[in-house]
């Protein structure tokens, strides 16, 4: 099974998100959206970065829903500060994001 447009371009956005801050940690979650048709993306970063962070994303978001069905309200990034994470949650994400 291939992956939805929304997958797609939740997995582009958490890839410009490593390349504009690689110490940023990020996830993206399908759960919320049963039938497959959109995706949050969770973006972990310095309070000092997230606002760079999120105004390049949302251009970039922007950028990559041009020629697709995807829904805009359907693709979301969602921004948090990496200090107020729990250090279980740290851990995963950095197992997972090597």
């Amino acid at each position: 099974m291939g992956a939805t447009q929304a997958e797609a371009i939740a997995e582009r956005l958490k890839n410009e998100a490593k390349r504009l801050y690689p110490g940023s940690l990020v996830r993206v979650s399908l759960e919320p959206y049963p039938n497959d048709d959109g995706a949050d993306v969770y973006i972990y970063a310095p309070r000092k970065y997230a606002d760079m962070l999120l105004t390049k994303l949302k251009a970039a978001k922007i950028g990559f829903l041009k020629g697709t069905k995807v829904d805009g309200g359907k693709v979301k990034i969602l921004m948090e500060d990496i200090e107020n994470i729990s250090p279980e949650l740290k851990a995963k994400l950095v197992e997972s994001n090597k």
